[in-house]
């Protein structure tokens, strides 16, 4: 096993509709937010974990797959398929357990292929958050809802915290290839998870609206990409080694 090569995905993620990808809190103050969104310490900025968007992607995936990853999910165990040459094992990689029988197939199957950076408000994007800042909180919006039980009882207000509609992250993610089975499952699942993406969301709450993203190609102009097929709005790079 060698490393053969190395393609690069450069995008931008447009969120459609706002999009909250929250943290947690140990506690809470008189006037804070139920649900604040995760942001960097550093510059305050809001942004999309790589651990977040790549765990979306493989759920996605595995979904598609159904059969065993699904009924393993509703036991709450991940499926550790024994074939080395499984889809989400080898692209998003799996931890194996502590067998003589596991060990060997991972052995075989060799290191994740995926990585997933950390996504960051684009220059200009920023720049424009800033400036409607006094809307909502820092680069964000204040979305007010209140919560009715169907079944009666009062109603409770809630105040969420999100990234607004038409905010741009760029998105960088890394894929190694090892063999040629690597070339053939980057064209037919990974692409196949990012497209998933598109349909279904990123983010919380998104059966109420929330998390809708798009993916743009970051050197070709933004307006005119709608509905082309996602291979053209991706920028993608073969380093060879």
């Amino acid at each position: 096993m060698k490393l053969r090569k190395i393609i690069r995905i450069r995008a931008i993620l447009l969120a459609k509709s706002g999009l909250r990808i929250g943290m947690s809190r140990d506690q809470m103050a008189i006037g804070d937010l139920d649900n604040p969104v995760i942001r960097n310490p550093l510059t305050e900025e809001p942004y999309i974990p790589g651990s977040s968007l790549k765990g979306k992607l493989r759920y996605l995936l595995e979904w598609a797959l159904g059969g065993d990853y699904i009924l393993k999910s509703k036991d709450k165990h991940v499926y550790a398929s024994p074939n080395s040459e499984d889809p989400v094992a080898r692209i998003f990689g799996l931890a194996p357990e502590n067998n003589p029988a596991s060990l060997r197939v991972a052995q075989e199957r060799g290191p994740t292929r995926l990585l997933v950076r950390d996504a960051y408000l684009t220059k200009d994007s920023k720049q424009e958050l800033e400036r409607v800042s006094a809307r909502g909180g820092l680069y964000t919006e204040i979305k007010q809802e209140v919560f009715i039980p169907r079944l009666g009882g009062n109603a409770n207000p809630r105040t969420t915290e999100r990234v607004p509609a038409g905010a741009r992250f760029g998105v960088e993610m890394t894929y190694r290839v090892l063999d040629p089975l690597d070339e053939e499952y980057f064209e037919k699942y990974l692409l196949k998870a990012l497209e998933l993406l598109e349909l279904d969301g990123l983010g919380g709450h998104i059966s109420r609206g929330y998390g809708q993203v798009y993916f743009l190609h970051p050197e070709k102009p933004l307006e005119g990409q709608e509905g082309l097929p996602l291979r053209e709005r991706l920028l993608i790079e073969e380093v060879s080694l």
